[in-house]
């Protein structure tokens, strides 16, 4: 295939994605002061780099791996459970309160282990498109950052990605598993 005819169709598939994602509106329904006085709040995300989409979704979790309570909040991986995960309300990527505790913990962890680097994964439930979950991973895994950063964390101890809904904790079609998938997950290197 020529050349030009390939870039012309990245350059579609680009557009098409851009116009797909831009607009995409956010409503909460976490129950703040706002959505309780009838009134709607919303939020646009907006990518702040577009990454390339996996072509597969996978599905697979590491074996030998357990459900996440989400109510104790800690780390799934037997190596990293001194830092716990922090989960997030539905199409949302702000700090609950009730992480917050635990970010707490986490950021005395990390001034106390200065040589310690982190990578922190933001993932997603399947609901929303690839794309669309990859950049809410993103401002999940940026907005734990930031809460950490905030705390006195060195930044050169904090690293981020985005999974998206591409490396799902629980498959689930359910509230509970979705609930276990929309999480910052912290990895020590």
């Amino acid at each position: 295939m020529d050349r030009r005819v390939i870039s012309l169709y990245m350059s579609l598939g680009l557009m098409l994605l851009f116009v797909g994602c831009a607009g995409k509106t956010v409503s909460s329904s976490s129950g703040d002061a706002a959505s309780q006085g009838g009134q709607t709040k919303s939020e646009q995300i907006q990518p702040d780099a577009i990454k390339m989409v996996p072509q597969e979704r996978s599905f697979d979790r590491p074996s030998g791996s357990t459900p996440v309570n989400p109510a104790l909040a800690r780390s799934t991986d037997s190596e990293n459970s001194v830092l716990g995960d922090v989960f997030f309300d539905y199409d949302r990527f702000q700090i609950r309160k009730d992480a917050m505790p635990l970010l707490d913990a986490n950021a005395g962890w990390l001034r106390a282990n200065g040589n310690t680097t982190v990578l922190i994964e933001g993932h997603c439930d399947e609901r929303g498109t690839v794309a669309y979950n990859l950049v809410l991973g993103e401002k999940r895994a940026r907005a734990t950052k930031k809460y950490l950063l905030d705390l006195g964390v060195a930044a050169s101890q904090l690293q981020i990605t985005s999974y998206g809904e591409t490396k799902p904790f629980c498959k689930q079609q359910n509230e509970d598993c979705y609930q276990q998938n929309r999480r910052a997950h912290f990895v020590t290197k």
